[in-house]
């Protein structure tokens, strides 16, 4: 339970403590927790307003608002939060709030990819390797892959030991691949098992280069103060979450004020 004198101070327009109590509310209670991140967010806590954003993303809370997710990840990411540019380019790759472009979710990526994101690595790798939005280029995409599974991302060391052992963007390696394919399947990557299990093939629909989820994209609106009156009976068919991702893949923000690098 959030202190009396965190709550007294959030009463009393202090930012931070407004975004403590809503880690806190959190927990127990999401849709308490919204209207406290909201607040802090409009105060100006980076954070906060990614959260924000995440939550109208997958309708976490609050009904489902992805125009307005979209103005609080430029938001943020304006202010260089690393989740916010990774999560725009998910926005973009989607279509979700904003027409698709696969272009500019290539420069989202890449932006949070050089920040060090590693989920942002993966996202932009399967667009390297696909050549959607940027020029196909399997060796960057590969270097890409490798970063993010230097950092324990198993979706990284998935994609990497695929690579590895069909030749794609590297010489081909059998032995480095089952080592990260075994790496990632310790980490509890399903299609890394699956691919463990046949080392022929990898399984259906998970050859290196594939990135499958589509949404209808709608128009953005312009300033933070389109929340208010941006649409929100649009239809999900795909949450933003972090439970089992599809690739592309989100990155929701963690409880430090501070947008982890990897799920």
């Amino acid at each position: 339970m959030p202190t009396l004198w965190t709550r007294m101070r959030a009463e009393l327009g202090d930012v931070d403590a407004q975004y403590a109590l809503a880690e806190t509310l959190r927990v127990a209670d999401v849709v308490a927790a919204v209207p406290w991140y909201r607040r802090a967010a409009r105060g100006g806590h980076v954070a906060a307003g990614t959260m924000l954003a995440f939550l109208l993303a997958n309708g976490i809370g609050v009904a489902a608002n992805p125009r307005a997710a979209i103005v609080w990840y430029r938001r943020a990411a304006s202010q260089g939060d690393v989740g916010a540019l990774n999560n725009l380019g998910y926005m973009y790759e989607q279509g979700a709030g904003v027409p698709r472009d696969p272009a500019k979710a290539a420069q989202w990526y890449r932006l949070a990819a050089l920040q060090g994101s590693a989920t942002a690595q993966v996202n932009l790798a399967l667009l390297l390797l696909d050549g959607r939005g940027v020029d196909r280029d399997e060796a960057e995409a590969v270097r890409w892959l490798g970063d993010a599974a230097m950092h324990d991302h198993p979706a990284a060391q998935f994609r990497l030991g695929l690579c590895l052992r069909e030749g794609v963007g590297t010489d081909r390696d059998p032995v480095l691949a089952e080592r990260w394919l075994r790496a990632a399947a310790e980490r509890g990557d399903r299609d890394a098992l699956a691919a463990l299990g046949d080392p022929r093939r990898p399984p259906a629909g998970a050859s290196p280069g594939r990135a499958t989820p589509t949404t209808p994209g709608a128009p953005t609106p312009d300033g933070a103060e389109a929340e208010e009156s941006a649409s929100e009976d649009w239809e999900s068919g795909w949450p933003l979450s972090a439970d089992s991702p599809p690739y592309p893949i989100p990155e929701p923000p963690n409880a430090s004020g501070r947008t982890p690098p990897s799920l």
